[in-house]
């Protein structure tokens, strides 16, 4: 069964673009090797019938197209194995390993796919629409326009450009544990709240 691409509003992606406060550009980073994309989606076995579910059309392929920005992977391929979690695998058109899903939505430039990580996995507190990557690609090259947020926000859960990207990390029967970015405060194994201790200094979130 092949993998359906939605259609998204406009308001939904002024949404998502706008994470972090800003329009995300693509990283620096040498691009990711197909075979690379391929075993994070699919595992060692079956990969082509694999990739015949995850791809309308292997050459131009929205979900590997956005997984070859090594940002964008590398921040996959951690989640994605969730270590630790009585988790199952999701199977590969809903999801990639056990703890990241996706979507992939057509719009008039080409496609976007955001990832997010799953609320099924047994460390997540925050909803999966806090803590999500949204890749935009222009279908009449086959590359990333944009990502969002920033890279510089998924390279660094510590990164920031104003006291409102900065959140309180918190614990059980700990009140404050330290200080992350909107990206990741979500994935904090206990919890996270706003709050005025944390604040954006030399751009990292750092206790005040």
């Amino acid at each position: 069964m092949k993998r359906k691409f939605l259609q998204v509003s406009v308001p939904f992606l002024i949404f998502l673009v706008s994470a972090c406060g800003s329009v995300g550009s693509v990283s620096n980073a040498s691009p990711v090797e197909k075979q690379a994309l391929i075993d994070l989606v699919c595992g060692a076995e079956n990969q082509s019938d694999c990739i015949s579910v995850v791809c309308e059309n292997e050459a131009d392929c929205p979900l590997f197209v956005s997984l070859s920005d090594r940002t964008v992977f590398d921040f996959v391929k951690t989640y994605s194995e969730c270590e630790d979690c009585n988790t199952p695998e999701f199977p590969p058109q809903l999801g990639i390993g056990k703890c990241i899903e996706y979507q992939v939505a057509e719009i008039s430039s080409g496609w976007t796919v955001t990832f997010s990580v799953s609320e099924n996995c047994s460390f997540r507190y925050g909803s999966p629409t806090e803590s999500r990557i949204m890749v935009e690609i222009n279908s009449d090259a086959m590359q990333i326009e944009r990502i969002s947020p920033d890279v510089e926000y998924i390279q660094n859960p510590a990164y920031c450009r104003l006291d409102a990207d900065c959140y309180c990390l918190s614990g059980s029967g700990v009140p404050f544990l330290g200080c992350s970015n909107l990206l990741y405060a979500p994935l904090n194994w206990s919890g996270y709240y706003p709050g005025d201790t944390c604040g954006c200094v030399f751009s990292q979130c750092v206790e005040k």
